[in-house]
């Protein structure tokens, strides 16, 4: 693994776990055994899809390149590859006792019921999955409904949204810097000044990250009921499960950030398509 992609999960894990001894350390086999239970590889997988919106950070139209965009994204963001890496980091940091944690909530039956609606969700099309998911939260207001609340313990057990904001500033940053560095776009701004002036926005993203993760949960959790939903709570708000999930932020949104500015650095071979 190249240095420069261990340290910030190295940096941000070590400050939540402390220091983890290297003899604890997990297998490959059974971290991939892990990712398959707990339905983390069909989360990284899913990261190649939301791809598709990569040149509209820069300003671009995300159809101006056509087919070359989508071989492009298709092989920066190569699913194989990134669980690969996936791997690679949770072996790093993660001990056995957290990974087993992890594995044997999600082994359960309700666990595994869990896996296979989040998967689900996960593959779903975008567009239908959000309006959908937009009629069940207006259901869910309209009743005033328990679950609501529910999907929000839920996102505060795991950190989501906080994580998810830096996470986001930093994969905008590195892809936008790349993207100027391989003369794709002509963006005037510094490193420091752009991370700032993202930041700045800090309280626009949490509100649409907290609209946008109501309405994907009504859409997961649909056929779940509320006892299912209080038991899921219950599990994520154990301590254990909370330093599961926050090793798992930090190794998805690093692959994020990487593939991002990978992909950023690639434009320049790019060509856009006249239509005929």
């Amino acid at each position: 693994m190249k240095l420069n992609r261990l340290v910030p999960v190295f940096a941000f894990v070590f400050m939540v776990l402390g220091a983890v001894p290297v003899a604890q350390a997990a297998e490959e086999q059974d971290i991939r055994e892990f990712l398959e239970v707990t339905g983390f590889d069909v989360a990284i997988a899913s990261i190649q899809q939301g791809a598709m919106a990569g040149p509209a950070l820069t300003g671009e139209d995300p159809d101006m390149f056509g087919r070359q965009w989508v071989k492009l994204a298709e092989e920066v963001f190569n699913p194989d590859e990134m669980i690969s890496e996936a791997v690679e980091m949770i072996g790093a940091v993660m001990p056995d006792e957290l990974l087993n944690h992890g594995a044997d909530f999600y082994s359960s039956t309700l666990g595994q019921r869990l896996v296979e609606v989040e998967n689900e969700s996960h593959m779903a099309d975008d567009t239908e999955k959000y309006a959908e998911g937009e009629r069940l939260t207006g259901e869910l207001l309209d009743q005033n409904s328990i679950r609501l609340e529910l999907f929000r313990e839920m996102g505060k057990a795991i950190g989501s949204t906080e994580t998810a904001i830096k996470s986001i500033v930093e994969i905008q940053v590195r892809y936008l810097m790349a993207a100027v560095a391989a003369g794709v776009s002509d963006f005037d701004i510094s490193e420091e000044d752009l991370r700032l002036m993202l930041l700045e926005q800090a309280g626009e993203m949490r509100q649409n990250i907290e609209v946008n993760s109501l309405v994907a949960n009504a859409y997961a959790y649909r056929d779940l009921s509320d006892e299912e939903l209080i038991d899921y709570l219950a599990a994520l708000q154990d301590p254990k499960m909370g330093q599961v999930y926050e090793i798992l932020n930090a190794v998805q949104y690093q692959i994020m950030a990487e593939r991002y500015e990978t992909l950023a650095s690639r434009l320049a071979d790019l060509r856009p398509e006249q239509e005929l």
